[in-house]
């Protein structure tokens, strides 16, 4: 005679029953960068920060105002610290993505007598401090020298390069927005491209992390420029 389980028998012995293999996490080969596939964007803050070019700086007193050399000279600026954040332990865990806008106004004229070659660049650069970069080991591949708590960091912006007629007047505007690809920062970057172990970079993104703005460029031939960089930033 055949023998029939109790229903009630059946259902304590479920936990016991084989779990289904559960499949492998993707590999960066799959996905781009697996530490980040599957994880949902977090806001974490926004940097902002003006520079202005003028022939006559007088009467800034905020110190954004820089004069700039008699034409066909070459003026090269860089203004630091026009905004930073710092961001609380554990917000992010293997990356920092940004949303870049400039909002950027020029004027450049040539009245010299003669053609001459104009150029207008202005880009962001980002420092980013972590405690874990003050470790007089870690060797900063573009410098070859320690990092001293921070990666440096410049992204593109705005270029204008050309030949400027003699007696030519010309105003542009420029606004855009760039967007997070492979990040201003990853875990695969901080250990494959700035030689942190996978332990370093679990304390990098532990801990709290500082971002600092600073705004610089190359002009030639520029009358005057108004110069804005806005950047939001996002992790995971």
């Amino acid at each position: 005679m055949r023998m029939r389980l109790h229903p009630l028998f059946l259902s304590l012995l479920l936990p016991f029953a084989a779990a289904p293999a559960l499949a492998a996490p993707p590999s960066d080969a799959e996905v781009g960068d697996a530490a980040s596939f599957g994880k949902n964007a977090k806001w974490l803050g926004l940097v902002a920060g003006s520079v202005f070019l003028d022939t006559d700086c007088t009467g800034d007193t905020i110190g954004n105002c820089v004069t700039l050399n008699p034409a066909p000279a070459v003026t090269t600026f860089r203004i630091n610290d026009l905004d930073s954040i710092t961001l609380p332990k554990k917000s992010t865990k293997s990356m920092l993505c940004h949303w870049q806008t400039p909002i950027v106004a020029y004027s450049y004229s040539n009245y010299t007598g003669t053609d001459q070659y104009m150029q207008f660049r202005a880009y962001p650069i980002y420092r980013v401090r972590s405690k874990v970069l003050d470790d007089p080991t870690l060797i900063d591949p573009g410098t070859g020298l320690p990092f001293n708590g921070e990666i440096e960091l410049p992204l593109s912006g705005v270029s204008k390069f050309g030949l400027l007629p003699n007696g030519s007047y010309q105003y542009e505007q420029d606004t855009s927005t760039r967007t997070c690809i492979a990040g201003l920062i990853s875990a695969k970057n901080l250990e494959l491209g700035y030689g942190l172990t996978p332990q370093q970079v679990k304390e990098f993104f532990k801990g709290p992390i500082t971002i600092h703005l600073d705004i610089a460029g190359t002009v030639q031939m520029v009358d005057s420029a108004s110069i804005y960089f806005g950047t939001r930033f996002l992790g995971d």
